[in-house]
């Protein structure tokens, strides 16, 4: 397999961000997915997929260039000398501004080179006319795509143009054609444009979370009566077998209960995502809070991430490779930290509605966030010093298409099952042996003293441990027919909910954040993330408690 990818040709896809480079990927691949590959010793990611109607070719598309952006051009300079053919996808509205943000990066007189026109439907008649007028007088190897409505996945002629020449680039660049703005929204005005911007964040967060919750809570005693037959074929089978496959952590239960909550959130808020991510509305929004992301250390493209992150955290830290590497480690301490995952939602909520008081759940998710906001701004302070130099890039507002929201949907599933799926199962039977062995016990004596120093029960200790392994842990506060939350506090239950959140991120996302970034930078994570968490619960109890 290695073999055969190597002897291809690379046809490399170039251009900035949200020029549709994705989008002649995906039709010139037959909407492949394609397979994601990390440039070595960067966070830098490619996606490479054979081209059905080109054999002996592989297409590669690469992350959009931000303008200003000094590393991503490097790297993108390394791959253009691995391509045999580099294809520039410039907008036909801002040709000669992004052609000659791209000519500073590939050499086009010494090797072959195309260029593709985007966004043909935007541009003003009279300069697609003098394009189309170029192309055909001097046979540039410049093509007009239709983009978003190319269906037939035909590759254009680009390996029979000619070279480009000193004079070629003189020609196309004496074009002068004019710039066409996308038009100013409620987003880009001063103070309505963020909170507008907030207002769409909650509609795509709140909505799909409200709806995969009641798809669970339906599915759940479904899934109960399919598994109680399983269960009880396996009862006498050997504490082993028992505690792996249908314990308290078993591939069977805690692993079945787990794709229930987290599956139909990560569907349903990639499909959100999807949808504003074609529109451009997506774009929008992350330049309308780009300045204020940039006080925590972060900037507008790092926030698709962290609203990733509140479906599933695994999913989240593995789409924060499309960050810069000078924001990466702080988009996922703020995934980590405050990006509250479907299963911690999903627990949050049921032990709120269990202890009969569901209004702190928005105090609390406000605190997560609010905090983790903090955390992050403080330890990641290296950051500041590069984000300013990234500029905003406003897209075209769009109707969505179907092949596009199914094609990004379909990306983002297949990393969940598999890439997010089995590391939990990994994680499920790494706790099964724990339990059987009796070391979980051994851990929950070792966080008794914590809580007993927060001036929370002893029994709190439980929750607080197995949260650390998954998020729902949070669940066993309500243990004992509900005992200990009528022997707690507003407050108390308030702070363990809290606590139990944000002590650790849970074991599956450590250990992707270890495969991500490396274990070093995972342990040093953990460590930022558990001071930050006690620092906190001690100032909200002197305070509130």
């Amino acid at each position: 397999m290695l073999a055969e990818q190597a002897k291809r040709k690379r046809l490399l896809l170039i251009g900035l961000e949200s020029v549709g480079k994705t989008t002649l990927f995906s039709r010139w691949t037959q909407f492949g997915i394609g397979e994601e590959t990390n440039v070595k010793g960067t966070t830098y990611t490619i996606r490479s997929h054979p081209l059905r109607c080109l054999d002996g070719w592989e297409i590669v598309d690469t992350p959009g260039l931000r303008r200003g952006d000094e590393l991503g051009k490097r790297q993108l300079e390394k791959e253009v000398e691995k391509a045999h053919h580099v294809m520039l996808i410039i907008r036909g509205t801002h040709f000669q501004e992004e052609l000659e943000e791209l000519l500073s990066i590939v050499s086009i007189d010494q090797m072959d080179v195309s260029i593709a026109v985007t966004f043909v439907d935007k541009m003003n008649e009279q300069a697609k006319a003098v394009l189309e007028n170029a192309q055909k007088q001097y046979k540039f190897p410049i093509f007009l795509t239709k983009g978003r409505k190319e269906t037939d996945g035909t590759l254009p002629p680009f390996m029979q143009g000619r070279k480009w020449t000193e004079e070629d680039m003189k020609l196309l660049q004496a074009l002068r054609l004019p710039k066409q703005e996308p038009v100013s929204l409620l987003f880009e005005r001063p103070v309505v444009g963020p909170l507008a911007s907030v207002a769409a964040i909650l509609m795509m967060f709140l909505f799909p979370v409200y709806i995969a919750y009641k798809i669970a809570e339906w599915g759940q005693p479904y899934l109960e009566a399919a598994l109680a037959g399983v269960i009880q074929a396996l009862e006498g089978k050997g504490r082993l077998v028992e505690a792996l496959l249908v314990g308290d952590y078993g591939l069977l239960t805690l692993g079945a209960y787990s794709f229930l909550w987290a599956f139909p959130v990560v569907f349903l808020l990639s499909v959100m995502m999807a949808i504003t991510d074609e529109t451009g509305i997506k774009d929008r929004i992350m330049d309308a809070l780009d300045p204020y992301l940039r006080k925590i250390g972060l900037n507008g493209q790092d926030l698709i991430p962290v609203l990733t992150g509140f479906g599933c955290n695994v999913v989240a830290v593995q789409q924060s490779r499309l960050c810069s590497a000078c924001t990466r480690k702080s988009c996922v301490s703020l995934i980590s930290f405050g990006s509250a995952c479907s299963y911690q939602i999903g627990a949050t909520i049921s032990i709120f509605h269990s202890a009969q008081k569901p209004s702190l759940f928005l105090p609390y998710l406000f605190t997560v966030f609010l905090v983790g906001a903090l955390h992050t701004r403080i330890w990641h302070r290296q950051a500041f010093a590069h984000i300013g130099m990234i500029r905003p890039h406003r897209t075209f507002i769009q109707l969505p298409t179907w092949s596009g929201v199914l094609y990004r949907v379909r990306a983002t599933v297949s990393q969940f099952l598999t890439q997010a799926m089995p590391i939990f199962f990994t994680i499920c039977l790494i706790a099964g042996l724990m339990d059987v062995f009796g070391w979980m016990k051994k851990a929950v004596g070792v966080f008794a003293p914590l809580v007993q120093w927060l001036n929370l029960p002893h029994e709190a200790a439980v929750g607080l441990v197995f949260s650390m392994i998954r998020k729902d842990g949070i669940l066993l506060f309500n243990e004992g027919n509900q005992l200990l939350l009528s022997e707690m506090s507003t407050f108390q239950l308030f702070l363990s909910v809290y606590l139990a959140s944000t002590l650790s991120a849970c074991a599956v996302t450590l250990w992707t954040v270890a495969k991500e970034l490396g274990v070093k930078e995972a342990l040093l994570l953990s460590g930022k993330q558990m001071v930050t968490s006690l620092t906190s619960a001690l100032m909200l109890s002197l305070l509130f408690q």
